[in-house]
């Protein structure tokens, strides 16, 4: 499975330390020799302040070598600093912390900056430390505490500079300590953020097309680790994975996500029998499970030309778009295999087995009147036995429309086609409706014209009166100048 891991190319999108974290997950499994992920434990750790962790990364690195001198000088450098920061933020987190302070900021209704430094002689610089603070202690790999010095300073200073920084530290804060929750609430938080980001006119240093993508990349990355831990999360990845910004920024930037998409709409196509709910241009649209289904097929087959062998993605092309059982077969065994490696699918590996077992059951069975037992269970990778148990527990639940023949092995499916009737009801449902609408259309669309028409006539008009006015007064010029 060495070949089909993602990890090289989710650490160009994520943070150093999530970075330690997927690496950690690696170093578990028999993917890739031991010692160089140790060090690239080490080369990613360097750009961190974790001194406590460095000269252990160092060690596994290069065993029997003794511990680099940069290394010692970066721990006494981090403690310096940490003395200095801490003791300037103490002034500010004594104020902050205060319950009576606390209250006024809540009740009063000037701007929290201008009434502590009216009240208590705090200005913005001072403020500013515990965004300093902040960023230092996350990089120590203190997260729990970094992400109260963050909150603090956020909600002193909504407005800052440092505001888009303080939204993905706080969001990296939360997955660190696997506070799911909070992870979800600042995700969003940071989604609207970006979402609310317009292009400028051109400008020195402006904002581009490219940075909002590049953005937009990143938290379609840092997602992961929040969507396949919170309990909700699987749904949400779909809803945010297929709204058209993210689609777009996926297809343009990092198209190897669709692993996850893929996995994403297996999990939870038959526990949202309401659909998605997609986002686009801050309007919400319900997009049902069959609708995402073929929205991700239609995505796989553009990026076809480019995408590389995966397991997972081949298994649904195959299947879903095809209809090659034989290929999908052979997908499936290895899909079942890349799904207890990956670091965000290992937690859902039988889930994902079971409802991908599902989805070729569903679409054999719609496509054959009469099934053998014994050929379905090879598809799906099963026994004779596990094969009839797997059989009657899909009838029960689909609540299919099958008679089931043991001693033949064989599974009749009663196809329920349409009456013509009823399709020509179901079509022209509504049609009055519609017409209605058109005709409403037509007549505003008609009335414009109208008014148009009569506002350049009356214009042709007046400009016709004063002509022949003037024409009268060219005529009655020579009939006075005669008279006299």
């Amino acid at each position: 499975m060495a070949e089909y891991d993602l990890t090289q190319k989710l650490l160009a999108y994520v943070d150093p330390h999530l970075g330690l974290r997927l690496l950690s997950h690696l170093s578990t499994k028999d993917l890739f020799d031991a010692k160089d992920l140790a060090k690239a434990q080490y080369e990613l750790a360097k750009h961190t302040s974790l001194v406590q962790d460095l000269p252990q990364f160092h060690q596994q690195a290069y065993p029997g070598e003794s511990v680099p001198e940069v290394i010692n000088q970066l721990k006494s450098q981090v403690e310096e600093k940490r003395e200095k920061l801490e003791k300037e933020a103490e002034r500010v987190l004594a104020v902050v912390e205060d319950p009576n302070v606390a209250s006024a900021l809540k009740q009063d209704k000037t701007p929290k900056l201008a009434w502590l430094q009216q009240h208590h002689q705090l200005t913005a610089d001072q403020i500013q430390v515990l965004y300093q603070y902040g960023r230092f202690l996350f990089s120590c790999g203190n997260y729990s505490k970094a992400a109260s010095y963050l909150y603090h300073y956020h909600g002193l200073m909504p407005d800052s500079s440092y505001s888009e920084s303080v939204l993905w530290g706080q969001l990296a804060c939360y997955i660190l300590t696997d506070e799911w929750e909070r992870a979800l609430d600042a995700l969003t938080v940071l989604r609207d953020y970006i979402d609310s980001l317009r292009v400028p006119a051109p400008a020195k240093n402006a904002l581009t097309h490219e940075d909002i993508l590049q953005k937009r990349a990143w938290l379609l990355h840092w997602s992961l680790f929040v969507f396949f831990n919170h309990a909700a999360g699987r749904v949400k990845l779909v809803e945010l994975y297929l709204s058209p910004a993210y689609l777009n920024a996926m297809q343009m930037s990092c198209w190897w996500l669709l692993r996850y998409l893929v996995v994403a709409v297996l999990l939870t196509r038959r526990v949202t029998p309401r659909g998605y709910m997609v986002e686009s241009n801050g309007t919400s649209n319900k997009l049902s499970t069959q609708t995402a289904l073929r929205e991700v097929s239609k995505v796989i087959q553009m990026e076809s030309y480019r995408l590389q062998p995966d397991p997972v993605i081949d298994f649904f092309r195959l299947l879903y778009v095809e209809l090659d059982f034989d290929g999908a077969q052979a997908e499936l065994a290895g899909a079942m295999q890349l799904a207890h490696s990956d670091v965000f699918m290992q937690a859902h590996a039988d889930a994902i087995v079971e409802q991908a077992r599902f989805l070729v059951s569903e679409v054999y069975c719609r496509i054959h009147q009469k099934i053998d037992i014994a050929d379905l269970a090879t598809r799906l990778n099963l026994s004779r036995e596990e094969g009839n148990k797997w059989v009657e527990m899909l009838v029960a639940e689909t609540k299919a429309d099958a008679q089931i023949n043991v001693q033949e092995g064989v599974v009749l499916m009663n196809q329920n086609r349409p009456v013509l009737y009823q399709s020509v009801v179901d079509k022209t449902r509504g049609i009055a409706l519609r017409t209605s609408a058109l005709a409403q259309a037509i007549e505003r669309h008609a009335g414009g014209a109208q008014r148009l028409d009569r506002k350049v006539g009356d214009d042709v008009e007046h400009e016709d009166g004063d002509v022949d006015g003037d024409e009268e007064d060219m005529e009655a010029e020579p009939e006075e100048a005669e008279a006299a």
